[in-house]
């Protein structure tokens, strides 16, 4: 393996900060809520990476502390969002749903089976003032569109701050991803093992790049790896 070059930081999956009730288990990438760490502050508008297991009929309610979009990407089953008239926004597997959200509210999300645990993931990144909820587009994808590419789910050019891209990956295949000049890259993995830029990525790890390449050398370790990528202006 390649020594690295490009400055960059892991977050390492077992040095992500655990928040449990007996309705959910959150694992926190960067400080969370309750979960705060002088070494995971955000970076630059990446407020927050948290994979979430949330119990059979559950609520989860999430104090926006600053502006923010968040990005919602179920793994299993579906998670709803409660929205301030009451409506239920349903987002599924095979989903990227992106909200923004006004400082001072609250983020209610709910498992919608009785009985059944969902996982999913939720970003925040730092969004403009804003005085109300906007619900953006959903963006939908299958296992064929996101096969052996980083395939973009949010492109460049929305009018967001960022990018989005997913990718399923065979063992050994390589994928080059070029980052736009001064966006922070950071990928997290969902599953499997890479090797992103002579670094080693093993699951739900995270990687940071700044000043990165262009491209960047993706190369998946193992079959069915799944890798979710953002590129971030600063």
């Amino acid at each position: 393996m390649p020594a690295p070059t490009t400055p960059g930081k892991i977050f390492l999956a077992d040095q992500r900060g655990l928040v449990e009730t007996s309705d959910f288990r959150r694992y926190c990438t960067f400080s969370f809520g309750t979960f705060q760490h002088a070494h995971k502050e955000p970076l630059g508008r990446l407020l927050a990476l948290n994979e979430e297991l949330l119990a059979g009929g559950a609520t989860l309610a999430l104090p926006v502390a600053e502006a923010a979009h968040v990005l919602l990407l179920p793994i299993t089953g579906v998670v709803e969002v409660r929205l301030p008239g009451g409506q239920l926004l349903p987002v599924e597997t095979e989903q990227l749903q992106v909200l923004t959200l006004p400082a001072g509210r609250t983020l209610h999300l709910q498992n919608p089976f009785a009985s059944d645990v969902i996982r999913f993931v939720h970003v925040w990144l730092r969004a403009p003032e804003a005085n109300e909820v906007t619900v953006g587009a959903a963006a939908g994808f299958s296992a064929e569109a996101i096969a052996n590419r980083l395939a973009p789910l949010l492109p460049p050019g929305t009018g967001l701050p960022f990018a989005v891209r997913l990718g399923r990956f065979a063992g050994r295949h390589e994928v080059a991803h070029a980052v736009p000049p001064s966006q922070l890259f950071f990928a997290f993995v969902l599953a499997g093992a890479f090797e992103a830029e002579g670094r080693l990525l093993h699951e739900h790890d995270g990687l940071a790049l700044w000043e990165a390449p262009a491209p960047i050398e993706i190369e998946a370790l193992s079959n069915d790896a799944l890798l979710l990528v953002l590129d971030v202006a600063q």
